[in-house]
């Protein structure tokens, strides 16, 4: 077998194999051997057809399938003896014919992984946050509880403020015409909670029930729907109701609302504290490893193999489209297709493609291995999350390997962040949870 390798751009080869006729030959001999015990042809004993009758009426057929075995043969062998790591899964071929007596190629063109030495991985300098949970911070998520536990009760001659919920009719219009989706009636909208476009909400504070309203608002340019981007519109407005929030008292029969059993508010407390801290040490945890990540990426820019990039963006367009539709906007009412929604993708692609090559390599370089019980303990934490489903889930990742070389390509990555993390210089910070979250927003 000869390889011919052209370079023809960075990340581009432009492979050519051929393969010599003697092997071609015995392909298509044991094909045809096959062939003889399944053929059947009018005017001969099933077995007893001859080879070169056999080989005329079956050409097409045995040059397709001895064609499959010379690639599934020679490509993989031809990718190691030139020590060739494609992109591709499925590189563009260009075949030849297979015919007896004459050697066989076929040309294969595809993208190769950059070649990369991380830089820069040890002795960074990162900042932990460390926060205790005061009083307060419970106190507070004790009043989002109350807020959630509440009710909204109407109050005749009451008028809106920001905070109460109406209940009312509207119907849209742009330049006296309806359109699909603007019109509703009984709709209990809280003044203040940004459900409706920008403006329509703040020109209902001060109604009171019986009043019409007509609320001018402009639509954004990016609105989802494009027909109404940037469009005036007019919602013709009758309020019924006007009804304020009325909190249930903090005491134990809060904690029984929201299913405490047992130590009431107490307990309550002490359950909202727990949280705090399960949340706290994580958002330090993805904060860290965002700080690690950010610096790995700025010391090592790497150009790319544009179909790996190209991947990766359908990848991300492709969870974004089911978490809209999951939405209930589909990318028609966004007026876009699964390229341009794709496009919008390439610069975290491009980060996503960077750092699991980097990390790739450090975890090679530095001789670190999967865990296996890292693993277990990893699809135990994901099985948690389905409760009652759990072990249906695990086992359902179990029955794929290529599953499960995905979790472990995911829990090696983790080793190596962590590796990194061991081998930087690392400053603990205090700060508080209302810092800690507004650092994160950011």
């Amino acid at each position: 077998m000869d390889v011919i390798v052209k370079e023809t751009a960075l990340f581009d080869r432009e492979v050519t194999i051929s393969v010599p006729a003697d092997q071609v030959d015995a392909l298509l001999d044991q094909e045809l051997a096959r062939l003889a015990t399944t053929a059947r042809l009018p005017g001969f004993r099933p077995g007893k057809i001859k080879k070169q009758v056999l080989e005329t009426r079956f050409r097409d057929q045995l040059s397709g399938v001895v064609l499959e075995q010379l690639i599934h043969e020679t490509y993989p062998k031809a990718l190691a003896q030139q020590s060739l790591q494609p992109v591709d899964h499925e590189p563009k071929l260009t075949l030849g014919k297979v015919k007896r007596g004459e050697p066989f190629s076929y040309t294969a063109l595809f993208q190769v992984y950059p070649t990369i030495e991380p830089k820069g991985y040890t002795g960074l300098a990162l900042t932990r946050h460390q926060v205790e949970i005061s009083a307060t911070d419970v106190d507070n998520v004790l009043e989002q509880v109350r807020t959630e536990q509440s009710k909204f009760v109407a109050e005749a001659g009451r008028p809106a403020v920001m905070g109460d919920q109406v209940l009312l009719d509207y119907d849209g219009s742009i330049d006296g015409e309806r359109f699909a989706g603007g019109k509703n009636s009984n709709h209990p909208l809280e003044l203040g909670k940004g459900q409706f476009i920008d403006g329509f909400e703040a020109q209902l504070v001060g109604c009171v029930a019986g009043d019409n309203r007509a609320v001018k608002v402009t639509f954004p340019t990016d609105y989802r729907v494009e027909s109404l981007a940037g469009k005036e519109a007019v919602f013709d407005c009758t309020v019924h109701e006007v009804r304020v929030r009325v909190l249930p008292p903090l005491d134990d029969d809060l904690a029984t609302l929201v299913g405490v059993k047992e130590g009431g508010l107490a307990a309550l407390r002490a359950e909202i504290e727990q949280t705090l801290r399960n949340q706290v040490e994580e958002e330090s945890r993805q904060r860290f490893k965002k700080a690690l990540l950010d610096q790995l990426l700025q010391a090592n820019p790497l150009e790319l193999p544009s179909r790996l990039v190209d991947r990766e963006c359908r990848v991300m367009a492709s969870q974004a489209k089911r978490e809209y539709e999951r939405q209930g906007v589909t990318l028609a009412d966004m007026g876009m297709d699964e390229t341009q929604l794709a496009a919008q993708f390439v610069q975290p692609a491009q980060e996503r493609v960077t750092l699991g090559l980097l990390l790739a390599e450090i975890a090679e370089k530095e001789k670190l291995e999967v865990n296996e019980a890292d693993v277990a303990a990893r699809l135990d934490e994901m099985g948690a999350a389905y409760g009652e489903r759990a072990a249906a889930m695990k086992q359902w990742v179990r029955s794929s390997e290529e599953r499960m070389d995905t979790l472990r390509a995911s829990v090696l990555e983790q080793q190596v962040i962590d590796w990194i993390g061991q081998n930087s210089t690392v400053t603990d910070k205090s700060c508080t949870l209302a810092e800690l979250m507004a650092q994160g927003a950011e």
